[in-house]
């Protein structure tokens, strides 16, 4: 678990880490209102379920949280093997990229199945 917290508190994961707060708290609050807003949409007559596309910030959160876990599982891997402070830089900024590509194609590849299975 120390191992854990400390990959998530150092670079480039750390990046990720502040982002991933925002977004739990982001959904913590949108959960938390979640009924007023229900409860005025059906009084206006709209219907929240009626999405013909995926939200933004649904798309955001994922690929915030997908590049965090791949970020974290990354430097975990990576840890028994840090090299000296320039290489070790330029592999973090590396892993950092690498994050956030992948979990952009993944979350592209999910919100295209989710629009063909619902759309």
């Amino acid at each position: 678990m120390r191992d854990i917290t400390e990959a998530a508190l150092r670079f480039p994961t750390v990046t990720f880490t502040a982002a991933l707060i925002l977004v739990v708290g982001f959904w913590v609050l949108i959960l938390m209102e979640s009924s007023r807003h229900h409860r005025i949409a059906q009084r206006i007559g709209a219907d929240p379920l009626d999405a013909t596309g995926t939200p933004v910030i649904a798309g955001a959160s994922l690929v915030i949280a997908l590049a965090w876990v791949l970020s974290l599982v990354g430097s975990l891997l990576l840890r028994p093997h840090e090299a000296s402070q320039p290489v070790g830089t330029v592999v973090a900024v590396l892993l950092l990229t690498t994050s956030l590509a992948l979990a952009a194609l993944a979350t592209r590849l999910v919100t295209r199945t989710w629009r063909r299975l619902h759309g």
